[in-house]
Order: structure tokens, then C-alpha cells, then sequence
């Protein structure tokens, strides 16, 4: 009986590392390599921040991430583009993350890093979960923020930024440019 059972086990461990061998081989092609690769690191190091500051309510930590003389452009808003941190400053403190309690998340997949020298275009979407720690949770926002990154002083800033709604949410869809 002892031997079946070992047999058994010795097939499902066999049939298990097949499974993750499989797994990982699409998963070690997704790696970040080449001559850029520090800087897309970087990059995703700045998105982070991104979304730790919005759902912590850090402006300060959120407008550290910006270029001073940036520019942030939101379809359809009259009084945009918002022009350097002041501007951008007084818009973001009106928006949900800021106005209310929200959880900022990011589908990896959809984010995108294209680095030039000291300039990258950057496209990310966020979905902002609402009562993010109750069983009433809700996606409160979905949106884009996509545009041209800079590096000032070694630090990788947003600077010529486009945001708006990504509804209806799509795995394969992309709202800017």
C-alpha cells in the first residue's frame, strides 16, 4: 500500500514540476533585459510611488514624482492643461484619490515603457477601489495616465501627462494616444 501511494505522489510531483515548467517559461520571457532595463526599472519604481501616494493621500510623495514645470492634460476639462506643480498641485487635490478614500490598482499587463535617452512614453490604467477595507468595496474610478516621462537629475519625472476615463474597462484596449 506504502508503494502506491509513494508511486502516486512521485507521478503528482512529476506531473506539478512539468506544470511549472510550462509556467515559466512565459514568465522568464516577460523579464525586463537589455540596455534600458535599469531605467524601465526605475520607471516602474515612479508608478509605484504613483499609486502609494494616491491611495495613502500623500501630495506631498505625488508631486515629488512630478516634473515642476510638467503639464497634465484631462479630455474634456475646461480648465485644462494644467501647466507646472502649482496647477497640477490644486487639480489632483480635487480628484477622488484625494476627495475620498480609495485603493489605486494597476493591471501590470497593460503598462507600457518605451525609454529614448532621458525621455520614455509611459501608458498605465488605474482602477480605484472605493470603502477599499469594507465588504461594501466598489470600483470607485477607472482611468489612463499616459504621456511623455522625463529624466531631471537622474530622476525619472512625469512631465507631459494626458489622463481621462478608461471605461468600458478591456484587456486589450488602450485609451491613449
Amino acid at each position: 500500500m506504502q508503494t502506491k501511494q509513494l508511486c502516486k505522489r512521485l507521478i503528482r510531483t512529476v506531473f506539478a514540476i512539468a506544470g511549472l515548467a510550462t509556467f515559466a517559461v512565459p514568465l522568464m520571457q516577460a523579464q525586463v533585459t537589455g540596455p534600458d532595463s535599469v531605467e524601465v526599472s526605475k520607471i516602474y519604481q515612479l508608478q509605484a510611488a504613483f499609486h502609494k501616494a494616491k491611495s495613502t493621500q500623500d501630495i506631498d510623495l505625488l508631486m515629488s514624482l512630478w516634473d515642476p514645470n510638467g503639464r497634465l492634460t484631462i479630455p474634456g476639462d475646461p480648465n485644462s492643461p494644467y501647466v507646472g506643480y502649482a496647477q497640477i498641485r490644486a487639480y489632483l487635490l480635487t480628484t477622488g484619490s484625494f476627495t475620498h478614500r480609495r485603493f489605486s490598482l494597476v493591471p501590470s499587463f497593460k503598462i507600457e515603457i518605451n525609454v529614448s535617452g532621458d525621455q520614455a512614453f509611459f501608458y498605465e490604467e488605474c482602477h480605484d477601489i472605493g470603502d477599499y477595507d469594507l465588504q461594501s468595496r466598489f470600483i470607485a474610478a477607472d482611468s489612463y495616465l499616459a504621456g511623455t516621462l522625463r529624466k531631471i537629475n537622474g530622476q525619472w519625472l512625469f512631465s507631459d501627462m494626458h489622463g481621462g476615463s478608461s471605461y468600458p474597462l478591456s484587456v486589450d484596449h488602450y485609451y491613449f494616444p
